[in-house]
């Protein structure tokens, strides 16, 4: 966090901050929040999980959903969404816009990975934009919580 504020700084100062990339071996690793559910929701980064719209999305899932972000710091560790996946008991995966698909399958999103079903979701910023996409988005969770639960 420390590092991230600094780099911000450095960079209103109008200062060129160049950052190394993570080695390919580090690329579609996931920080994990502490959430203890069945259902993990993941973003391109740890910012885009403490927003109003995801706090929302978290109080229409109930339960203690965990959240995930791409690109951990290397000193965090991170996982592989299968490691996630069985670890946690996960049942449920929710990919936020595009990135998090591309990271981790490096094409489109499987339906199932491990015991999970997959789901792509728009991404935080358009469903905080489009009432009809978090309409959508809600029926989708709805029928996949419902579909969970024998009807």
């Amino acid at each position: 966090m420390i590092e991230t504020r600094r780099r911000a700084y450095l960079e209103a100062l109008g200062f060129d901050v160049w950052v190394t990339r993570p080695a390919a071996s580090e690329r579609g690793r996931l920080g994990v929040s502490g959430g203890q559910g069945s259902t993990l929701l993941v973003c391109p980064a740890i910012a885009d999980s403490d927003t109003e719209l995801a706090r929302d999305v978290v109080r229409a899932l109930g339960g203690d959903p965990a959240w995930a972000w791409l690109d951990p710091p290397a000193d965090a560790g991170g996982q592989r969404l299968e490691e996630v996946i069985a670890g946690r008991l996960i049942t449920r995966v929710v990919l936020f816009g595009p990135e998090p698909g591309r990271c981790l399958f490096r094409g489109p999103a499987p339906e199932i990975v491990g015991s999970a079903t997959v789901l792509s979701a728009p991404a935080l910023e358009e469903l905080a934009a489009s009432g009809s996409a978090r309409l959508a988005l809600w029926r989708q969770l709805r029928s996949t919580t419902s579909a969970g639960r024998g009807g």
